[in-house]
C-alpha cells in the first residue's frame, strides 16, 4: 500500500472529529430521554393533577431516545447538519422559556434547570459540529499532506479527546478493545502527549530550578528540588486537589444520606417524592465520588510520572557535569540509586501527598458527623483516636531514622558491589571470591537490619490502626449508652457504622502515608544535595577559534588544583604556548602531573587562576582505554557517519588492518563488555583510531603506546602521529625517549 493522500488524511481527521462530536451529543441525548421517562413514571405513580403530563413526558422521552438511536445508525452528512440546527434552535427556545418563567415566577424547578444545562451542552456540540463542516474548504496540495500520518496513527486519544471523552475516559476504549482482541504491536501503542514527554517535563523543571537558584543565596539552598517541583506542577496539582476535595466531601456526606433514607423508611406514611429525591441524591453523590476519584488517581499518577521523568533526566545530565571532587562523593552505585529509587519515590509523591491531606480532611468531617449524630456520646471515642494520633510522632521519628540508615547501607552495598564487578578478573585470578562474597553478604546483613526494623515498625503501626475502628465503635456505642445522648435506633446505628467505616480508611492510611512521606523527604534531600554539588568549571578552557590565529593552545599564569581543600596547587604558574600543527612531547617521572596538564587544557581540572585559550576542537586518548559494547566499527565511528576513505586511513594508521582481518567477522566483530575479548594493545589502537577518524584540530594523547610493544609503538608514532596527523596539533605524553627527536617541542614535567 502506498502512502496516504491528503484526502485520506482529511478523511481520517473527519472521522476523529465527527466521532468526538457524536460521543458528546449521545450522552446528553440519552440523559434527556431517561429524565423524561423518569418524570413520566413519577407522574403516574404520584397521580399528578395534570392527567396527561405523564403522556407528554413519555412521548418526549421516546423522541429523544429515537434521536440517540439515529445518531448511532445514521452517518449521512445532511442528517448531522439538521441535528445540529435542531440543537441550536432548541437551546435558544428553552433558554427563552426558562428566562420568561424566571422573571414571572421568580423561581424555577430543578428539572427545568437540569434541562437547561443539557441544552447548553447540546449547543456546544452543535457549534463544534457545524464548525467542523465549515472547515472543509481547505486547499489540498499534492505535495504536502494536510496532517502528518505518523501523528494521526501514533498520537494517543488523550491528545484530541473531547470534554466528555476525558470525563468518562472513553478515549482509551479503542486501545483497550484492540488490546483485548490481540497482542499490541509496537506501532499500535500510541505515543505520549507532548506535555507528558520526558524532555518537556525536564525543560519545565530546569526552568524553575535555575530561577530558584538565581533567587536564593548560596547559604539558602535547602529544599530547592521540592520548591522547583512545586513551582512546576502547582497548577495541575491544584486540579488534583479539587478532585480530591469533591471525592472526600462525597464520601463524608454518604452516612448523612443513609441516615435520611433509614429515617424515611421507618415512617408510617412516607412521602414517595422525598424517597425518590433521597435515592436520586445518593446516586448523584456516588457518581461524583466515582468520577472525582478516577480523575484524582489518574492525574496524580500522570503528574508523578512527569516528576519522575524530569528528575531522572536531571540526575543523568548532572552526573555528566560533576567535578572530580564531587564524583568522588557520588559513586556509580549511588547515582543509579538516585534514578532507580529516589526518582521513583518522587513519582509517588503526588499520590501520597493528596492521600495525606484528604485523609486528614475526611477524618475531621467524619468526626464532625459523628458528633452531629450521637452528640456527646462520641467524645469517649476520641480517646483511642487521639492515642493513635499521638503515637504517630515517635513512630515517624524512629521510622525516618531507620529509613535514612537503610539508604546509607544500600548505597554502601551498591558501591562495593559495583567495584567488585569491575575488578572481577583480578578477584578470579587471586581466588578471592569467597572473601568478597562474605563482604557483600555482611553489607547485605547490615542493610537488612535497618530494613527489618522499618518493617517491624510499619507492621506494628498497621496492626494498631487496623484494630482502632473496632475499638472506637465499641467505645462510641458504650458512650451513647452511658450518656444517653442519642437513641440507639436503626438510623443511629447504621449512620455511626457508616461513619466509622469512613473513619477507618484515613486512620489506616495514616501510618503508610507518613512512612511514604518520610521516604520522600529523605529522597528530596539526597537529590537536592546531588543536584547542588560542584560541577566542572565551564570557564576553565575557553575556545576562541578566530582569536588564536597563531597558537592552538595558550595557558597564562595558570594555577590548577584537584582537591579544593589542598594547600598547594596541582599545577602552579603554568605558562604555555603551542602553535598550530606542532608536535609537542611531554615527558617526566610518574606522578609529576603530565596527565593533569592535559586535563587543565581540557578544562576537567578546577582552575584557581589564570587563563586557558584553545583555538579548535579536541580529540583525547586516555591512558586507560575506553571501549563501549558494540562492534569494532561502532567504536571507531562513535556515532559519526561512515566515510569509507577516512575510515580505512584511520585503521591503517593505527595498525589495525591485520587485526581486523584476523577477527571472525572483520570490523563487524562484537566487542564484549569493557572490551573483554580484546587485548590491551588492540583496545588502545581502537580508541586511537576513533580519535583519528574524528578529524579534530588538537589531539591530546596520554601515553598511547604504553599497551603495545616497541615495534608497534614505532609504527603508531610514524604512521599515526607524524603522518596521519601531520596537519594537526598533537600533545603527546610518553615515556619512550626514542621519539623525542622527531617532535617540534619537548616539555619536561618535574615535581612541584
Amino acid at each position: 500500500m502506498g502512502p496516504e493522500t491528503p484526502t485520506g488524511n482529511l478523511s481520517l481527521r473527519h472521522t476523529i472529529l465527527s466521532r468526538s462530536a457524536l460521543s458528546d451529543a449521545l450522552l446528553p441525548s440519552q440523559a434527556k430521554s431517561i429524565s423524561f421517562f423518569t418524570v413520566g413514571l413519577w407522574n403516574i405513580i404520584s397521580e399528578s393533577e395534570q392527567k396527561l403530563k405523564w403522556l407528554t413526558c413519555i412521548i418526549r422521552g421516546i423522541i429523544w431516545i429515537s434521536f440517540s438511536v439515529s445518531l448511532i445508525l445514521q452517518r449521512l452528512k445532511w442528517i448531522r447538519i439538521l441535528n445540529s440546527i435542531w440543537w441550536l434552535f432548541s437551546c435558544v427556545l428553552v433558554s427563552s422559556l426558562n428566562i420568561e418563567i424566571l422573571f414571572q415566577n421568580h423561581a424555577i424547578e430543578t428539572f427545568d434547570i437540569v434541562q437547561w444545562l443539557v441544552h447548553f451542552l447540546l449547543l456546544y456540540c452543535a457549534i463544534q459540529n457545524l464548525g467542523f463542516f465549515g472547515n472543509h474548504n481547505v486547499q489540498q496540495g499534492l505535495s504536502e499532506p494536510l496532517l502528518d500520518q505518523k501523528f494521526e496513527t501514533n498520537q494517543t486519544g488523550l491528545g484530541h479527546a473531547t470534554f466528555l471523552s476525558k470525563l468518562v475516559f472513553s478515549w482509551i476504549n479503542s486501545l483497550l478493545i484492540l488490546g483485548y482482541s490481540k497482542p499490541l504491536d509496537l506501532d499500535e501503542i500510541p505515543s505520549l502527549v507532548s506535555e507528558d514527554e520526558a524532555n518537556m517535563a525536564y525543560q519545565k523543571f530546569v526552568h524553575a530550578w535555575e530561577s530558584l537558584v538565581r533567587e536564593r543565596e548560596k547559604n539558602n539552598t535547602n529544599s530547592l528540588v521540592l520548591w522547583s517541583i512545586v513551582r512546576t506542577y502547582f497548577g495541575e496539582n491544584m486540579l488534583i486537589a479539587f478532585y480530591g476535595l469533591i471525592r472526600t466531601v462525597s464520601v463524608a456526606v454518604s452516612p448523612l444520606i443513609l441516615y435520611a433514607f433509614v429515617n424515611y423508611s421507618n415512617r408510617t406514611e412516607p412521602d414517595l417524592r422525598q424517597g425518590l429525591s433521597i435515592v436520586g441524591f445518593l446516586i448523584v453523590t456516588k457518581l461524583f465520588e466515582s468520577l472525582s476519584q478516577r480523575h484524582w488517581f489518574f492525574n496524580s499518577r500522570r503528574s508523578g510520572l512527569k516528576m519522575r521523568s524530569a528528575l531522572m533526566v536531571a540526575v543523568y545530565r548532572k552526573q555528566l557535569k560533576l567535578s572530580s571532587s564531587a564524583r568522588s562523593r557520588h559513586a556509580a552505585g549511588e547515582i543509579v540509586n538516585y534514578i532507580s529509587v529516589d526518582a521513583y519515590r518522587m513519582g509517588e509523591f503526588p499520590w501520597w501527598f493528596h492521600i495525606t491531606w484528604t485523609s486528614a480532611l475526611q477524618l475531621v468531617l467524619s468526626i464532625g458527623i459523628l458528633f452531629g449524630v450521637v452528640g456527646i456520646g462520641a467524645l469517649p471515642g476520641l480517646v483511642p483516636l487521639l492515642i493513635c494520633g499521638f503515637l504517630n510522632v515517635p513512630f515517624a521519628r524512629i521510622l525516618q531514622n531507620c529509613q535514612s540508615q537503610f539508604m546509607i547501607a544500600q548505597d554502601e552495598r551498591l558501591r562495593s558491589t559495583s567495584e567488585i564487578l569491575n575488578s572481577m578478573k583480578i578477584i578470579k585470578l587471586q581466588s578471592w571470591e569467597e572473601k568478597f562474597k562474605n563482604l557483600v553478604q555482611s553489607l547485605r546483613d547490615k542493610e537488612f537490619v535497618w530494613l527489618s526494623k522499618a518493617q517491624i515498625l510499619k507492621a506494628s503501626g498497621s496492626f494498631l490502626y487496623w484494630m482502632s475502628p473496632t475499638v472506637i465503635s465499641a467505645v462510641v456505642f458504650l458512650g451513647c449508652a452511658v450518656t444517653k445522648s442519642a437513641p440507639l435506633n436503626a438510623e443511629t446505628i447504621f449512620t455511626v457504622l457508616a461513619t466509622l467505616r469512613n473513619l477507618a480508611e484515613p486512620v489506616r492510611m495514616v501510618p503508610e502515608a507518613l512512612s511514604i512521606m518520610i521516604q520522600v523527604k529523605v529522597s528530596f534531600d539526597r537529590l537536592n544535595n546531588f543536584l547542588l554539588d560542584e560541577e566542572l568549571n565551564n570557564d576553565g578552557s575557553e575556545r576562541k577559534f578566530k582569536e588564536c590565529p597563531v597558537n592552538a593552545v595558550e595557558v597564562q599564569d595558570g594555577n590548577f588544583i584537584w582537591d579544593p581543600e589542598s594547600v598547594s596547587p596541582t599545577l602552579a604558574d603554568v605558562n604555555l604556548e603551542i602553535k598550530w600543527r606542532h608536535k609537542i612531547a611531554v615527558c617526566g617521572p610518574v606522578g609529576a602531573g603530565k596527565s593533569s596538564l592535559l586535563y587543565a587544557i581540557l578544562g576537567e581540572i578546577p582552575k584557581m587562576s589564570g587563563t586557558v585559550n584553545v583555538g579548535g576542537t579536541f580529540a583525547y586518548v586516555s591512558q586507560s582505554s575506553w571501549i563501549q559494547s558494540g562492534t569494532v566499527q561502532d567504536n571507531i565511528l562513535f556515532g559519526k557517519p561512515m566515510d569509507k576513505t577516512r575510515y580505512e586511513k584511520a585503521i591503517k594508521a593505527c595498525a589495525l588492518d591485520k587485526d581486523i582481518k584476523d577477527f571472525s567477522h572483520g570490523d563487524l566483530t562484537e566487542i564484549g563488555q569493557r572490551g573483554i575479548n580484546m587485548s590491551g594493545g588492540q583496545k588502545q589502537r581502537i580508541q586511537l583510531a576513533r580519535a583519528v577518524y574524528n578529524d579534530a584540530d588538537i589531539y591530546l594523547l596520554d601515553d598511547p603506546f604504553s599497551a603495545v610493544d616497541a615495534h608497534t609503538a614505532a609504527i603508531l608514532f610514524n604512521e599515526c602521529v607524524m603522518t596521519a596527523l601531520r596537519e594537526k596539533t598533537v600533545i603527546l605524553l610518553t615515556h619512550q625517549v626514542e621519539f623525542l627527536s622527531e617532535v617540534d617541542t619537548i616539555l619536561v614535567k618535574y615535581f612541584i
